[in-house]
């Protein structure tokens, strides 16, 4: 079984406001990937000692990637104005990437981790396996 996190998770390790436990128990006994989506978001809001952090993360993490990034951007755009209609275009611009996300779990077949609710409102249009840490823990 293979798992992967979004930054929720990512962020809250870094900072030290979720334990290593609580997620390894969420995912448990998957081995841990890294998306280059989430790798590309920690390293734009990361800067100093947190970027080395991300940087050394990047390297001793594999990669997952779905078979076909073509095929889950073109579904990404058709799916996004359906999941979420009522947001403007630089909102929905915004939830690109955790569709992206999304797409990648339900190709690969990898659990995926967040804190975020808004995963809920995806899942319902895209199958795949969601794991939900409590909001609260990785703030």
């Amino acid at each position: 079984m293979i798992a992967f996190f979004d930054s929720s998770i990512h962020i809250g390790l870094l900072r030290n406001a979720l334990s290593w436990q609580a997620v390894q128990n969420a995912v448990a006994p998957a081995r841990i990937r890294l998306s280059p989506i989430v790798a590309s978001e920690l390293l734009r809001g990361a800067t100093g000692r947190a970027a080395r952090t991300v940087e050394d993360l990047i390297a001793r993490t594999d990669p997952l990637e779905p078979p076909s990034w073509r095929r889950c951007w073109i579904e990404a755009g058709r799916l996004l104005p359906k999941i979420f209609p009522r947001h403007e275009q630089l909102g929905i611009a915004r939830l690109q990437n955790d569709c992206l996300l999304a797409l990648t779990a339900r190709y690969t077949g990898a659990s995926f981790l967040t804190a975020d609710a808004h995963f809920e409102s995806i899942r319902r249009h895209v199958q795949f396996d969601l794991r939900m840490l409590p909001a609260r823990s990785a703030e």
